[in-house]
Order: structure tokens, then sequence, then C-alpha cells
């Protein structure tokens, strides 16, 4: 489990210093991927990557959906540290960001996506600090920030008109990524000028709907299920988890069929990619992370599915981290103690030498190195504001639906045998996840004692990092304006007066 010392700060702040590579696989859980044992063989070119870096077997999200978890990411924050969730969608100014940082200290910073939840200039997003963002496909698409426009594919990436054979832009930003390092890193008339550079990609293609394309589809879906029919009953994040027509035991099936070959797709694109770099001659000074913001659950929970923001589970929370970095991180480490997203972003300060004293002051997470060399972590800590989407959608697809229970949020600790979850209405519960792995026995009652333990370490977590709480604020407004002015009536939707999110009073 040991690592390389990193290289002396002289070597990183001079012209050797390492490009960075975050590749973001957006809600792939560690679950399904065959480096973390997964028994159907998904991810063989991350298997490949992770026998040539480190593997962290115990990789923890701080929070269950996508916005919050890219504002941990690239402010090493927690999700209360930070304030960016289902409550208050924008993370405020003044806290120190990686892109910002490293823009700051030379490198050309780049970030490619389609999910306006990961990067985006739009009311607030965490993509603060890059110098250029990219949309590089119409698929899930939602908002475009200012200056924001989809980009055109490139020769040979270009995708094909049959929709059988598209994914969700993945193999077409492989095209994009490596042109734009062609452009602006490696371009001859740039020669004696090259920067090193930080480039981020938010990949959708495990995202629900599953849409996995052929050959991905047939390989990994039984074939007496029906592809047509399984699409028909995609999705249903909000309803399922209000008990409204939840799937079937056959149903759910086929999604983690569907949800494979995604994987599996999402895989050979990335290793498109890593070819390209291995081509160019720069893959071993580049620091390439490969990670989840957050995983789906997909059956195991009666009234819970997908990755609605209040599901703190282990298959949504439980997502791979892998490190390829040759000077820095030994081929073949695996390290077992528990890491988080939050710690990516002062790994790469450490690797490249770099003090911030102003970032580190800020910093909530901890140095993989520092995991990689002894216990760190006593439990990764995950929390979820109150869920303001999930309640909208219950409502908007049954406006009778009891959303009360949901109308609260969740802090959990997630120890080695133990996981414990608080409940500001006071549901508290507690897992042997260890012998309870799809979480369904809540065991508080048999054993208050481990739970009484177990919220006063969380406390004292809690208490010693500064939080941020906010109104709250939140984009559906606009598109859903009765329906919010119905939730601010009952205390659901709460943003301060005199904002533009306050709803308009009838």
């Amino acid at each position: 489990m040991a690592a390389r010392k990193a290289p002396s700060a002289e070597t990183r702040n001079g012209p050797r210093r390492p490009n960075v590579l975050i590749l973001m696989m957006d809600t792939q859980g560690a679950r399904n991927m065959s480096c973390y044992g997964y028994r159907r063989a998904t991810t063989p070119n991350l298997d490949r990557i992770a026998r040539q870096g480190a593997l962290f077997l115990n990789h923890f999200t701080t929070a269950p959906w996508t916005y919050p978890a890219h504002a941990s990411l690239f402010t090493g924050r927690y999700e209360s540290g930070h304030g960016c969730g289902a409550a208050h969608e924008a993370l405020e100014p003044g806290l120190p960001s990686l892109p910002e940082i490293l823009t700051r200290r030379g490198y050309r910073t780049v970030a490619f996506t389609n999910n306006s939840f990961a990067v985006s200039n739009f009311h607030g997003n965490p993509g603060v600090g890059f110098q250029e963002l990219h949309r590089y496909s119409d698929t899930m698409l939602s908002h475009l920030g200012p200056g924001e426009k989809i980009l055109d594919a490139v020769e040979p990436y270009i995708p094909s008109d049959d929709p059988k054979l598209r994914d969700k832009g993945a193999f077409k930003v492989a095209g994009l990524a490596k042109k734009w390092i062609e452009d602006n890193i490696l371009d001859p008339a740039r020669k004696g000028k090259a920067q090193p550079f930080f480039l981020f990609i938010n990949y959708m293609e495990p995202h629900d709907p599953y849409t996995p394309p052929e050959p991905f589809r047939s390989r990994f879906l039984d074939p007496t299920f029906d592809y047509d029919r399984a699409q028909k009953r995609r999705g249903g994040q909000f309803p399922t988890s209000f008990g409204k027509d939840p799937l079937s035991l056959e149903e759910f099936l086929a999604q983690r069929d569907l949800y494979d070959g995604s994987t599996a797709c999402l895989d050979h694109r990335i290793g498109l990619l890593i070819g390209e770099l291995e081509k160019m001659g720069i893959l071993d000074d580049t620091m390439v992370v490969l990670t989840g913001d957050h995983g789906d659950a997909l059956g195991e929970q009666r009234e819970y599915a997908f990755h609605a923001q209040h599901g703190l589970v282990d298959h949504v929370l439980k997502t791979p981290l892998i490190v390829r970095c040759p000077k820095a991180f030994q081929p073949g480490t695996k390290c077992r103690n528990f890491v988080q997203i939050n710690d990516i972003f002062p790994t790469i300060l450490d690797l490249l030498g770099l003090d911030e004293p102003e970032a580190r002051a800020s910093i909530q997470g901890e140095s993989l190195f520092q995991a990689m060399k002894g216990p760190g972590r006593e439990f990764a800590l995950c929390e979820a504001q109150r869920p303001v989407h999930s309640l909208r959608s219950a409502w908007w697809n049954d406006p009778e639906c009891d959303v009360r229970w949901c109308n609260q949020h969740w802090k959990a600790a997630r120890g080695k045998r133990y996981k414990y979850i608080w409940s500001s209405v006071g549901q508290d519960m507690l897992f042997d996840v260890a012998k309870d792995p799809d979480e369904r026995f809540n065991i508080i009652q048999r054993r208050p004692d481990i739970a009484k333990r177990m919220f006063a370490a969380l406390e004292e977590k809690l208490l010693s990092f500064e939080q941020r709480y906010f109104p709250d604020t939140w984009s559906f407004r606009k598109y859903d304006r009765n329906l919010a002015r119905r939730m601010e009536a009952w205390g659901l939707f709460q943003p301060m007066a005199g904002t533009e999110w306050a709803t308009a009073k009838k």
C-alpha cells in the first residue's frame, strides 16, 4: 500500500510539472466494476489503469448526487462545509477552488461536461476558475451558461447516426479532448511556451436512463428481456422513492443489466482517451484521477431507487477512485483506508508542492498520501440536505403524496462494520454493513450503545470544521412556479424574502 515519494517542490515548480486529468464518471458506483470484484468483466480498461496506479477500495462521496459532490471535489469540503446541495443550488463565492488555483499557478484549465449540475457558468455552479467550459453533446443537456455552446465532433470521433450505436457523448469527447491537447499544449507553434494542463471531463453514460449502445447493450442485457420494454420503465428516482409505481424485481434486474452495459461502454471510451494520451507521449507525465460522484441503488431498498437526494445508502455513496501517476503512486497499490472525494484537492496540492495556505486552511478533506501511510479516518462522513427536488418531483407526480417524512436532512458516519445515520426528525438508523451490505435491517433498537458512540464521534467531527447553511435557492422554481408556491406555503421551500428565489405571493 506504499506510495512513492512525491516529486520535490523544485521539480514540481519547474517546467516538468505534471498535467492533471480528472475523469468524472457521473453516477458510477464501485459496485459493478470488475476492479472492485464484480462478477462481470465490465471495466477491462479501468482494471488495467488500476494495475498501473493506485486503487482505493473504500472511497466514499460526500453526498448522494451531482451538485454537492462536485462542489466537494473542487473545494475539498463536505456538503455542510460548502453549503451547496438540494436546497441551496449555488456554490457561494469566497471558497478557494482547485481550478482557480491551478489557473493562477500557470495551468491551462478546461472542463468538458454535459451536466449543468457538474460544471457550468449557470447560477454559481462549481465550475469557478476554469478558463474554458465546454459542452460536448446535447444529450442530458439542461442549462447552458453564459458563453457555453455545444461543440462539434472531430474526425474520427464522429457519433453514428444509428441510435443503436450512439452513446451519450463519451466517444465524441475523446476526440475533442485529444484535439484540445494538440491545439493548446502540443502545437509546434507553442514550442517553448507549453503549459501543463488541468483537464476535467464529466461523463453521463452511467446516469439513468441507461441507454448503452451496441455492442454493450446486447452483451449485458438478458436476451429474454426486451430493450424497448426496459426503456418504458426507466428512471423513476422520485416516484419509486415515494412508494409510487415501483419497478418489479424483473424490471430492476433489467435496469442492472443496462447499467452494466453503460459502465462497459464508458470503460471502452475512457480506454480510447487514455490510448491517445499514450500515443502523444504524455500519459506518464499526467496525474490521471478516475472517480464517480455517486452511484445508483437498484432494488435493494423497498422505497428508494437510483439516487434521489435523500439516499445515504452504500450503493450510492461508495464510488470508485483510481489514481495513475507513476512518479508518485506505486503500480498495483491498493488502499483500504477510508478516503473521500474531498481528498482529491489536497492530494493534488501535495503532488504539485503548492503551499496555498488559504486553500489548505479551507479544505476539510485529507491527502490521499496520508491515507496510504496510516489508519486515517475512523469513518466516512456523508450528508444529505433537505431534498427540495425529491419533494417537488413527488408532488409533481402525485399532488396527494404525503411528503412530510422527507422534509428533513441526514448525516451519516460510515465505519468499517457499522453505519450510523442521523435524522433531523429523530428517525435515526444503524446498519451492520458487514452482514447487511444492502442496508435492509435497521438494528438501532438492538444496539443503541453503538449508535450512541457513533453519534458522539459524528458530532465531534462536525464540530471540527466550519458549516455553511443558506436559504433555499432552486433552479426549478421558474419552471414549476405554481408547485413552488404550494411548497413555500407548506414550508417545504424556504427562500429568503426579497431575493430572486422567492416566489411571488398570490
